[in-house]
């Protein structure tokens, strides 16, 4: 889907539901990163967003096809968290729901979901020995003689499995120019 197109919108609308299907796949990540933004708790991210695919499915026939879909999605993402944050009465006026995200314009929490999600594909698409290295070393925190102990190998070839990852991410993101970001996002732990 480009979010341009409009036609998804109008298939879904005449109850269509792969083109549903499709939107769900291709959009559902980056939401989730993005509704994660304001709760910051993945679980309650996914639920959320998962709420407004099935208020999206059931009223799919009264649905009004956006000129925008990809403001719309947001949009409407954003709308139910700040629905869902006014029940558990974390916020107490009408408004952006966290400090922080006022001086953040809604563009680039877009873009920073939908980079965190291309990330993560990206990084999943990493041979399995060499994913499970990266994991270890950017997001558990482990310095590359504790993943060579835990793992059983030698450092050299912890060293190796993460210049392959660092490589294969710059490729995959490089149509992004994201790298550089990646870098500072994941700062290196010798």
């Amino acid at each position: 889907m480009t979010f341009s197109d409009r036609e998804i919108f109008e298939k879904i609308k005449n109850g269509d539901d792969a083109a549903f299907s499709q939107l769900f796949d291709e959009t559902y990540p980056s939401l989730c990163f993005f509704v994660n933004k304001y709760l910051s708790d993945m679980d309650k991210s996914r639920s959320l967003v998962q709420e407004f695919f099935v208020d999206l499915w059931i009223n799919h026939s009264k649905i009004n096809v956006p000129h925008t879909p990809k403001s719309y999605l947001f949009n409407s993402v954003k709308n139910k968290t700040i629905d869902f944050l006014r029940k558990e009465k974390r916020i107490g006026t009408v408004g952006e729901p966290d400090e922080n995200l006022e001086s953040t314009p809604f563009r680039d929490l877009v873009e920073e979901a939908e980079l965190n999600n291309r990330i993560n594909q990206s990084i999943q698409e990493l041979p399995e020995k060499c994913r499970e290295i990266f994991v270890l070393c950017r997001f558990e925190g482990l310095k590359y003689a504790e993943i060579a102990q835990k793992l059983d190998i030698s450092i050299k070839t912890v060293e190796m499995q993460m210049g392959i990852a660092l490589k294969k991410l710059r490729k995959n993101l490089s149509d992004y120019q994201m790298f550089n970001l990646l870098v500072f996002v994941f700062s290196k732990k010798n």
